[in-house]
């Protein structure tokens, strides 16, 4: 540095009387070579005793370059307990004209304070105000200066190498004005060490809306000399969150302190995502609790629960049969997503999802390879997640979540497992709901029974008592046939109510096997014993069936149409498309009691138990057979049996 840069007065290049020694040289850089020669830091103080000027020593104990340390004040350059005894000494130069030298300690840049014998001296002819200082320092011995190197470049790396952002700062008329920063600082904050340095660190870092919060922290960390808190900082990348950890190192009136911001953003992301998946858990508890919900309802409810928690705005419960989907439920606004809607299984995800073991997840469909696909030439969906529905083991449908465009993230097990879990309680549902209908109608027929246990076996019952007692009383034996007859319908009876019980259980398909149609009618024609009827089989068909309760509709079928149409009636049995028919040539049924006929109980023969054509109907029910009643060739009735696997 030379004079020139020195503000006020330039310095005089020798003291003393010229006449008593030799003149020393008048070249402008003789002061500040002899000022830069002295081994100890040198200070010129200007007349606000702010500095002027500093030779290389001080620059390395302050650990500051020469422009940085011009203009700083005392509370900046020395210990705040020595402040006031430099400022004496500074004022007893610049009014005594003589050396003052006080007790002080430097305060360096970063590291501790080095403790200091600081004079103050005037400069001769100078009435400027400026004065020179200087700082003898206690010499160290090398090993000492070895060790304090070290420790020196070991904090240095250890501030510098951080991976969390670091400033180091100090608390100005309470505001936090940045001294240094590592490495870390100026990636994740953005800006250079320059810039950044001497600037305000609150204003500097929090967001408007955190700002009054952060300039709290500051004062709390100058009263308390330590904050820990969770903050939002503004970073390159946007706000993000962080833990403060503030302490202070030096206090007085202008105290120093490091701050380590660690990023737990994605950690407060982790627990916003937990916190989110609690509240989705719990509102999917209240909506399946819900005892005074329908079952529609509850999956309205539901679907709108799984868009919302995974930020979808399509969602769909499916019913798949007859190879087509068909949309039971749905939300959102996708045209072809409504419910109500339908389309061939083969141009619908769910074709896809039904492939899957699990559920179907697919973040991107393009990137899937999914463009050529009918499905998302049909629906468009770029993001879908599904899952299949199962009831009693087999596929029911599916519940389904999707979007028109690619999702930013993949699904997450957690979101995953949020939709099975909707599914499983959906398969849950369904499976109960199918039980609950079995057993009202098994309680409807369980109601049926009882009233035809009630009325119909009274009846013979009360016949056989009564005549019992007439034998007994009078020992007339004629009486017995009306008893045996009484006994025969309360048997025909209860074998009536045994094949509607065991009729209208569902059969297993491996226990059908191929039934000659044409041999089991000629069978079951034998038993009927009525001379006077005809039986006639055109082209009988073999039908996958089981043969036992085959050969029940049919005699139930021959005995029906021979108590309506009378001991001559001719009866006839053929083969249709998918199943046959067995028709007969009697009076036939009106129309509008076609479908009474067919319910258990019903019948316009007073001997009769109604439930014949009950019995027939059941059996049909329990192989998946359809029965309808129409009238016959010749007027009477014709039982239409359809939907049977008929063999050639």
């Amino acid at each position: 540095m030379s004079t020139s840069e020195t503000q006020g007065a330039p310095l005089p290049s020798n003291r003393g009387d010229p006449e008593a020694a030799p003149s020393l040289p008048e070249q402008p850089g003789f002061a500040d070579a002899v000022l830069a020669a002295i081994p100890s830091p040198v200070f010129v103080f200007g007349p606000d005793d702010t500095l002027a000027w500093s030779n290389d020593r001080l620059q390395d104990a302050a650990g500051d370059s020469a422009r940085a340390l011009r203009g700083k004040r005392l509370p900046e350059l020395f210990g705040e307990d020595d402040v006031a005894a430099v400022r004496q000494a500074l004022d007893a130069a610049r009014t005594g004209d003589r050396a003052a030298a006080v007790e002080a300690a430097l305060r360096p840049q970063d590291g501790l304070p080095r403790p200091c014998t600081f004079t103050a001296r005037p400069i001769d002819g100078d009435s400027s105000g400026y004065v020179v200082g200087i700082a003898r320092m206690e010499l160290f011995s090398a090993a000492q200066n070895e060790t304090l190197r070290l420790e020196r470049d070991q904090l240095a790396a250890l501030y510098t190498g951080l991976p969390s952002p670091v400033v180091h700062y100090e608390v100005q008329n309470g505001t936090a004005i940045v001294r240094s920063v590592n490495k870390a600082f100026e990636e994740v904050f953005g800006g250079s060490r320059a810039e950044i340095v001497g600037r305000n660190l609150d204003a500097l870092l929090a967001p408007d809306d955190c700002r009054s919060g952060a300039e709290a922290l500051t004062r709390q960390v100058k009263n308390e000399g330590r904050v820990q808190a969770e903050v939002v900082r503004e970073t390159d990348e946007g706000p993000r969150h962080f833990r403060l950890d503030s302490v202070l190192f030096s206090d007085g009136e202008t105290p120093r302190g490091y701050a380590i911001y660690t990023d737990i953003t994605k950690q407060k992301a982790r627990e916003q995502t937990l916190r989110d998946e609690q509240e989705a858990l719990r509102a999917m508890y209240r909506i399946t609790a819900d005892q005074e919900a329908s079952f529609e309802n509850k999956v309205s409810r539901l679907i709108n629960l799984g868009c919302a928690y995974l930020d979808l705005p399509y969602g769909f419960l499916t019913r798949i049969s007859d190879d087509a989907q068909h949309i039971l439920s749905s939300t959102g606004n996708h045209p072809l997503l409504q419910t109500g809607a339908s389309c061939p299984l083969s141009k619908s995800y769910c074709q896809k999802t039904m492939q899957e073991e699990g559920l179907l997840a697919l973040q991107d469909a393009a990137s899937a390879g999914w463009t050529e696909e009918p499905a998302y030439e049909e629906f468009g969906l770029g993001t879908y997640i599904g899952s299949q529905i199962l009831v009693n083991g087999d596929v029911y449908g599916t519940l389904c979540f999707a979007a028109s465009e690619p999702r930013a993230t993949a699904f997450t097990e957690r979101e995953q497992t949020f939709v099975e879990l909707m599914t499983r309680w959906t398969s849950y549902e369904l499976e109960h709901r199918r039980a609950t209908e079995r057993l009202e109608r098994q309680n409807e027929r369980l109601d049926n029974f009882a009233g035809l246990v009630a009325h119909d076996l009274r009846n013979p019952l009360n016949v056989a008592k009564g005549r019992l007692e007439l034998v007994d009383d009078t020992e007339d034996l004629s009486h017995l046939p009306a008893i045996d007859r009484a006994l025969m319908r309360m048997d025909a009876i209860i074998e009536d109510l045994l094949a509607i019980t065991w009729g209208s259980q569902r059969l297993d398909p491996d226990n059908l096997e191929d039934c000659d149609l044409g041999r089991l009618a000629t069978l079951c024609w034998e038993r009927v014993d009525m001379p006077e009827a005809h039986l006639a089989l055109d082209a009988a068909p073999r039908v996958h069936a089981d043969e036992n309760r085959l050969q029940r509709l049919l005699e139930n079928l021959f005995r029906n149409a021979i108590e309506h149409g009378g001991h001559g009636v001719t009866l006839r049995v053929g083969a249709l498309d998918d199943g046959f028919f067995v028709e007969d040539d009697g009076p036939g049924i009106p129309p509008d009691q076609r479908e009474q006929v067919l319910k258990a109980g019903y019948s316009s023969n007073e001997e009769g138990t109604g439930l014949g054509l009950s019995i027939v109907k059941t059996i049909a029910d329990a192989h998946g057979w359809s029965l309808s009643l129409t009238e016959g060739r010749e007027g009477g009735a014709r039982f239409n049996i359809t939907g049977v696997d008929v063999k050639a």
